[in-house]
């Protein structure tokens, strides 16, 4: 079985528009990967033309998504902690945290 690709418009409230693709087999993470990366925005949601936010985790095809689909770009505020010495930094819309700083104060991530 082949693979196809599905192209999705991601506009942001702007009006900025970009063509994204992705995996058909992807995920809603995938898709906003690429919105990403082509909107140059690290931290954006997708949301359904309803104003749902699409859950990262599901699958495109669970959400019936097709070609020349558009959907919203919503820019997300990162979220950071810190203690003394040591700074985490949560990305949502990535599914990411990000840490640095010294190893015993919560420094590392890995």
């Amino acid at each position: 079985m082949v693979d196809s690709l599905i192209e999705i418009e991601a506009y942001l409230p702007s009006g900025r528009c970009e063509t994204v693709t992705a995996s058909q087999s992807g995920t809603i993470a995938d898709l906003t990967k690429a919105a990403q990366l082509s909107l140059r925005r690290p931290f954006l949601r997708l949301a359904a033309p309803d104003g749902r936010l699409l859950d990262p985790t599901e699958s495109l095809r669970l959400y019936g998504l097709k070609d020349g689909d558009s959907l919203a770009a919503v820019a997300q505020q990162p979220k950071i902690a810190a203690t003394g010495s040591a700074f985490a930094l949560w990305c949502e819309g990535g599914n990411r945290l990000v840490t640095w700083g010294n190893l015993y104060n919560g420094g590392d991530s890995s």
